[in-house]
């Protein structure tokens, strides 16, 4: 594998909400209201009702979550919302409109949140790199990946697409990942504990020794949790948790939890490291577990490549933008890493999820975003349970 293998894991295949350029809403679809009123998707500037809710002040939590269950789509950099049919203006007017979700509210403070005691104490441990500066992780680098398995209607079940172990029950992914699958697609089962899809127990050379992990834990599905407000057409709220059926055994070095970002919330490093089985240089996917660290790329230059597609908001991140060196298919739903302070500890720190990219993995300028974990903590930390 050389230096420059695209390790691009942004969008699932047949699953994820693969963008390109062409991508747009369609005019004036019919639609349901929040309030389950009929309306027409249109432009919020020939909406007055919804401008002036848009610019009321202070703006309410129930004002916000309606006027973002509203969202149906956009045109230009304008939101398109479900317009009640009587307030439809022909021309749209020109006032300046002041969205809340480009003046963001910061992350939620969690520290007292009852559930902190389900999270795993002993996560994101780091084990030194046995490959300096490669692409390949060696074994135990990072113990948390998670494998979603799908039936596809054939023999075999496949691996779709990534995730994180956060406790001993607890998958964190994507949503598109878990919900609103093609009809031949199936979630049915999480792997724990891979490294090499190729070999039944993964070995890797230390000098003379040669030290080898114990096999992978295969789980099947209790439960499976998304973000009530997500939705693929507006690509927000990308998140979703699976509860397996069975605890997790953490006393194998390759299987451990990855610590959450919870006392520097709304801090992002500049650099962080992508890691998953995704589609090579070679438009394969790898059998072995790859990594890639990717800086932070501009929001507002993320903003302007996808104007076309959705509004890249607060709760999301763009990555990369490097030629050769991305995410892409076959990953969504895995975490977005870096090193940090944990109890006066140095950890891995999980920062995003995979959420989507361009079709064209690894082009120069083009990042991959990313759902930002620390504006969904409480709702992670709401979802599971003992």
């Amino acid at each position: 594998m050389r230096s420059t293998a695209i390790l691009r894991l942004s969008s699932l295949l047949l699953i994820s909400p693969i963008v390109s350029a062409q991508w747009s809403f369609p005019d004036e679809i019919r639609c349901t209201m929040p309030n389950q009123q009929l309306g027409t998707c249109i432009n919020i500037r020939r909406c007055p009702s919804m401008l002036d809710m848009l610019q009321t002040r202070p703006l309410t939590p129930q004002i916000t979550d309606f006027l973002r269950k509203s969202q149906c789509g956009y045109e230009g950099s304008n939101p398109k919302v479900c317009c009640k049919y009587n307030d439809i203006v022909e021309a749209p007017t020109e006032a300046p409109i002041q969205n809340p979700l480009t003046n963001p509210e910061p992350p939620p403070n969690v520290r007292n949140h009852p559930n902190l005691r389900l999270l795993e104490a002993h996560c994101g441990i780091i084990n030194k790199p046995k490959i300096i500066g490669g692409t390949v992780t060696g074994i135990n680098e990072f113990p948390w990946m998670a494998l979603l398995s799908y039936d596809v209607g054939r023999t075999t079940p496949e691996f779709r697409c990534g995730g994180s172990v956060i406790n001993k029950r607890y998958i964190l992914t994507a949503a598109h990942c878990v919900t609103k699958l093609p009809s031949n697609l199936r979630l049915i089962g999480v792997r724990v504990g891979e490294h090499d899809m190729g070999t039944d127990v993964d070995c890797e050379n230390m000098g003379s020794q040669t030290v080898c992990n114990g096999e992978h834990q295969d789980f099947g599905i209790e439960e499976v949790i998304f973000h009530p407000q997500y939705a693929r057409t507006a690509l927000h709220n990308d998140v979703a948790l699976i509860r397996v059926n069975d605890d997790i055994d953490f006393r194998p070095a390759n299987a451990k939890a990855i610590c959450m970002p919870l006392n520097i919330a709304g801090v992002i490093p500049p650099k962080m490291t992508v890691t998953g089985w995704g589609v090579t240089e070679l438009q394969v996917s790898s059998p072995v577990m790859l990594k890639v660290n990717l800086p932070r790329f501009s929001q507002d230059e993320c903003a302007a490549v996808y104007q076309r597609q959705t509004e890249i908001w607060h709760k999301q991140m763009c990555m990369g933008g490097q030629q050769g060196k991305d995410s892409c298919n076959g990953d969504s739903g895995g975490p977005i890493q870096a090193p940090g302070v944990v109890n006066g500890k140095n950890k891995y720190i999980q920062y995003g999820i995979v959420s989507f990219g361009v079709k064209n993995c690894g082009t120069q300028g083009l990042p991959g975003v990313y759902t930002r974990v620390d504006y969904y903590l409480d709702w992670i930390l709401n979802s599971i349970r003992a």
